[in-house]
């Protein structure tokens, strides 16, 4: 898939436990006094606590054995928090415990405030958990019907899940507002965007189009600066707010992001990451930087999902 690093296929469910006081999936969240708190965690996104060492190794043991009859997924996210204040992006992952069910989810908190991190955390990570069970746009209505608890607080949001094999085997991808998913084809060398964002901007574009034909650039600026401006969240979504689409199978290396990465990264070197860096956690993290090396002031967030099998770059195998 990527020649610069080389393919290498070792234990793609590899399980670890530790001790914690939070919740693996949900940090917001203290675990109460008492048992011995200990997180079991997958490379392939799993995690689940225990109330003990031992009962977290059973967990573990049980997703390892059950888990390897099931297709898999390598997921990779990043942060950063850019020049603002607040980290108010956020990502969710979300796998059973068996390995059949899986959700994805990042979001991007409106404004520089705890309100809108608290809002995008609750969100990624109820639209995950919901989406591995019903889809991604049932994730991200049951991601609206949290932010309802959370005064003043909201977020936009890119929810993706594998689709079964009985669907054709591709992407099931939900949205608000300007997050975004891509898929990139290695065998074409093309990273494609799956969504359309709810801005503003892009409505300009596509009711503009044919006026300023013969001024494409004059179009370009002027839609680019209402890019910010979202016309959909997830605070006030409803079903026909929703973006919502799928692709058929097979399944190609998936890319999320929000717009500190999308709107200041050019297209060419999303594609040269995507390319480049075989794992999952790399890719991520060189997508974010790229936003600082182009001068993205906005916090910046990725989630890349390779389905197995894919390489892993081999200086991360352990």
């Amino acid at each position: 898939m990527h020649p610069q690093l080389p393919a290498v296929f070792q234990h793609v469910h590899h399980t670890s436990t530790y001790a914690a006081g939070h919740h693996p999936v949900w940090p917001y969240a203290p675990l109460p006094p008492g048992p011995a708190w200990t997180h079991a965690t997958c490379r392939c996104g799993w995690a689940d606590v225990a109330e003990s060492h031992s009962d977290a190794r059973v967990l573990a043991r049980h997703h390892r054995r059950y888990a390897a009859e099931h297709p898999a997924y390598l997921p990779g996210a990043a942060l950063r928090i850019g020049g603002r204040t607040h980290q108010a992006d956020a990502t969710g992952t979300h796998v059973s415990i068996t390995g059949t069910r899986h959700g994805w989810a990042l979001a991007d908190g409106i404004g520089d405030n705890p309100l809108a991190a608290h809002a995008a955390g609750s969100a990624a990570a109820t639209a995950a958990s919901v989406a591995a069970d019903r889809g991604a746009r049932a994730g991200l209505l049951a991601a609206t019907a949290t932010l309802a608890t959370v005064l003043d607080g909201d977020t936009v949001m890119v929810v993706a899940t594998p689709l079964p094999a009985e669907r054709r085997g591709g992407w099931d991808i939900a949205w608000v507002g300007s997050c975004r998913a891509y898929e990139f084809d290695p065998d074409t060398d093309t990273l494609t965007q799956l969504t359309v964002d709810h801005t503003f901007g892009q409505q300009l574009r596509d009711g503009l189009a044919e006026r300023y034909r013969d001024r494409p650039q004059f179009l370009a600026d002027l839609a680019a600066g209402q890019d910010h401006v979202v016309t959909s969240s997830v605070a006030t979504a409803d079903n026909g707010a929703i973006g919502h689409v799928t692709t058929t199978g097979p399944r190609r290396r998936l890319l999320l992001t929000s717009d500190g990465v999308h709107k200041p990264v050019p297209h060419a070197s999303l594609t040269r990451a995507a390319r480049t860096f075989s794992d999952p956690m790399a890719c991520a993290n060189r997508l974010t930087l790229a936003a600082r090396y182009f001068r993205g002031a906005d916090n910046a967030a990725a989630m890349v999902i390779d389905p197995v099998p894919a390489p892993i770059a081999p200086e991360l195998v352990p």
